[in-house]
């Protein structure tokens, strides 16, 4: 971190201080440049202007330019020669001596040049130089020219033309009347000096510009950089907490007063900071404490209780709902998923978030083949449901919670009672009636064989007929004194597993099977049938002899066979019939593939006299479940594996030594 903050920050001071430095120096460096061409110039010009002083103070120049203006070609020679000879003597490029007549015209009447393109050339620039030579002739002082480029004059390299400098000083007579002016002049070529003075310059100014970065680089990393890393470490903190630490001032400069006021920041934070850990302590211990209150209070409800957010995603789902809903409830996790899409509680929170509220709904709750591994549980079950949304403070929607009670044995019992009731009443009913009806079928049974006896076709179907309904409704009413007698039952030792087999054999004779159709089937045998092929199998597991009612629970076995089989009807099937026992309870299944039985009918079909078929007389599994009933044990319905319906017999062991007493002692009685 400490890498990469000075990268950034020497980096970024460099470059602008560099790019400042960089332009302050060239500047200065064209500033001192144009003040050394300057320079340059006004010595040349004062070189110059002596030398032209000079040149015009000889005597000899004088006395030949005095001779030359009375036209004597003796002077003129003596003058070019007096020129070549300040030329050489002032190492000069060009000395001319000249004249100006009163009207302004010039006359050359010396010069070094002797070339007539030379001369002109010279007349020209001399032209151009018109306001210093006629400020030398009337101020009688030297004068010097501005630079001009004289295409006559060469440079070191004999081909680029350069620059040139005049001087002109007038030459006067021993009264001071101004005769001539003589002009010298010299190329001003300060090309090496300049380059001298530029390297120079430009070596100073790398010399001052590492100086200075240095010094500058120095500076900012002892005075800022090493600082603000400082001051930034402290920002951050220990590496345990993260918590900021005060910073060490080390100058009482800018930075300095800027740590300064950040230490007092951090000595306010930590005061507000340890508040705020005395204010989370607080309200942790009162989050713990509600939060195992509201636990505690909704485990001990023995309602089940599960609630939802607004997006179906289970808050709360105590011990009792897994009890009553037979599903752990994993919070957090969609309420859809854990429930399934049909199910009666996921519908009710559905729709206690969308408004609507379920006031004590019973509703029946079935987990199909959960009977395999779970021989002692009766998956049926009645449950009261009442489920509400619920909202926070402000009225906003926060979701849906639901009040599960298991009412199984209660809605049984109430059953049970409204069934004892109607037995009561209808036992009571039966017994005179089926005395005041027996005596006379008996003689009805009598006048039908008589009937027979006489001649006639017509005479015998007739007394055909009468004698089968005569004997239905003796079956009827048989079944009725068995349904309508008390509940007392004699218990005697029997094998468990032959009376299911007789009563399996009785039942399926009843179903229409023939005695060799019937033993085909008991062997495991397909029956072909009108209906459908019939196929049996018994799994019946060996047990010790038991202390039951022989006859009645054959019969029982019997009328569930005969219902099964009379199911299937024309689709035939399988009927499976296991015998097992776990500890102390005894467990019969009957398990067909017929249909099925609805939920809202599983209750109904023990009541007596109640049936789904038009040739029933709906007291078969009437007399079943009171025949159970009267040896302690339960009959529940459930689906089958597969579909059908599998009835479920659950039986009290009870060993043979309980058998029914020898004659004149009290039977043992059930119930």
């Amino acid at each position: 971190m400490r890498q990469g903050l000075s990268a950034r920050l020497l980096t970024t001071f460099s470059l602008l201080l560099a790019g400042v430095s960089s332009l302050v120096f060239l500047a200065t460096g064209l500033l001192i440049h144009h003040t050394t061409t300057q320079a340059l110039e006004q010595e040349l010009a004062r070189h110059l202007e002596a030398v032209a002083e000079l040149a015009a103070a000889r005597q000899l120049i004088g006395t030949y330019t005095a001779a030359a203006l009375q036209g004597s070609p003796q002077a003129r020679a003596f003058l070019d020669d007096e020129a070549q000879a300040v030329k050489r003597a002032a190492k000069v490029s060009e000395v001319t001596v000249f004249v100006l007549d009163e009207e302004g015209e010039m006359t050359i009447l010396a010069a070094t040049r002797a070339d007539r393109a030379g001369r002109d050339r010279l007349l020209g620039r001399l032209l151009a130089d018109a306001v210093a030579i006629e400020a030398a002739r009337r101020e009688r002082r030297a004068a010097s020219s501005s630079l001009y480029r004289d295409p006559l004059a060469a440079g070191e390299d004999g081909e680029r033309q350069v620059l040139s400098k005049a001087a002109y000083a007038a030459v006067v007579d021993a009264e001071g009347r101004p005769l001539a002016v003589v002009g010298v002049e010299l190329p001003a070529d300060f090309k090496a000096a300049r380059e001298a003075v530029f390297k120079r310059i430009s070596f100073l100014g790398a010399l001052a510009l590492v100086a200075v970065l240095t010094t500058a680089v120095f500076i900012v990393r002892q005075r800022v950089h090493v600082p603000l890393y400082r001051l930034v470490r402290a920002m951050q903190g220990d590496d345990e907490d993260g918590a900021p630490r005060k910073a060490k001032v080390r100058h009482p400069d800018e930075i300095g007063v800027l740590t300064e006021h950040y230490n007092r920041m951090v000595d306010r934070l930590a005061e507000k900071d340890e508040k705020l850990r005395e204010l989370y302590a607080r309200a942790r211990e009162t989050a713990d404490y509600l939060q195992g209150y509201s636990n505690h209070l909704v485990a001990g409800v023995p309602s089940g209780v599960v609630a939802v957010d607004t997006k179906g995603a289970v808050t709360v789902w105590n011990r009792s709902a897994c009890l009553i809903l037979r599903k752990e409830g994993r919070v957090g996790a969609p309420a859809r998923g854990q429930l399934g899409p049909a199910h009666p509680l996921l519908r009710a929170l559905e729709a206690a978030l969308a408004g609507s509220v379920t006031d004590q709904a019973l509703i029946v709750l079935d987990d199909p083949g959960s009977g395999e591994g779970r021989e002692d549980d009766d998956p049926t079950r009645m449950v009261e449901l009442t489920c509400a949304p619920f909202h926070g403070a402000k009225g906003e929607l926060l979701g849906a919670v639901a009040l599960v009670t298991d009412r199984t044995e209660l809605e049984r019992f109430r059953r049970a009672a409204s069934r004892n009731e109607r037995l009561a009443a209808i036992g009571t009913l039966g017994a005179g009636l089926a005395h005041e009806i027996k005596n006379p079928l008996g003689a009805i049974s009598g006048f039908a064989e008589l009937i027979e006896r006489k001649e006639g076709a017509d005479a015998a179907r007739l007394a055909g007929r009468l004698r089968g309904e005569v004997e239905d409704l003796n079956r009827f009413l048989g079944e009725f004194l068995a349904f309508a007698r008390d509940d007392t039952i004699r218990r005697e030792p029997h094998d468990l597993g032959e009376l299911v087999r007789r009563g399996v054999t009785t039942g399926l004779q009843g179903a229409g099977l023939d005695a060799e159709a019937t033993q085909r089937a008991l062997e495991g045998e397909p029956v072909a049938r009108p209906e459908g092929s019939l196929r049996v199998e018994l799994a019946l597991q060996e047990l010790p002899r038991m202390a039951v009612d022989g006859p009645l629970l054959r019969a029982a076995f019997a009328n569930i066979t005969r219902n099964a089989v009379q199911a299937m009807g024309a689709r035939g099937g399988e009927l499976v019939v296991r015998l097992s026992r776990l500890d102390d309870v005894v467990f019969l299944r009957f398990r067909d593939q017929g249909p099925g039985i609805p939920l809202e009918l599983r209750e109904r079909v023990f009541d007596p006299l109640f049936t789904t078929r038009a040739e029933g007389t709906g007291l078969g599994l009437a007399i079943t479940h009171k025949t159970v009933t009267a040896h302690g044990g339960k009959i529940s319905v459930r689906d089958a594996p597969g579909g059908g319906a599998e009835l479920v017999l659950r039986l009290p062991f009870v060993g043979a030594a309980l058998a029914a007493p020898p004659v004149g002692e009290p039977a043992q009685v059930g119930g």
